[in-house]
């Protein structure tokens, strides 16, 4: 499901860019460049987001010692 919801977003920003940079009559170049590096960006803030979240759900249900190396 991340997977799915990341590439979505990343498809997603990369359009709303280049849409945004056609209509300002960008150089073509400079467009998909920028639409490039804001689909990646956006991409990787969507993984952070669910990490963090993953991350908190372990610490509410096995308590904040959840990684240690101890069973």
């Amino acid at each position: 499901m991340v997977s799915a919801l990341r590439n979505t977003v990343m498809a997603v920003a990369f359009i709303a860019i280049v849409s945004v940079s056609v209509l300002w009559d960008f150089n073509s170049y400079i467009a998909c460049g920028l639409a490039l590096v804001a689909s990646f960006a956006s991409g990787l803030c969507v993984e952070r987001a669910f990490i963090k979240r993953s991350h908190r759900e372990m610490a509410r249900l096995h308590g904040a010692d959840w990684r240690s190396a101890k069973d």
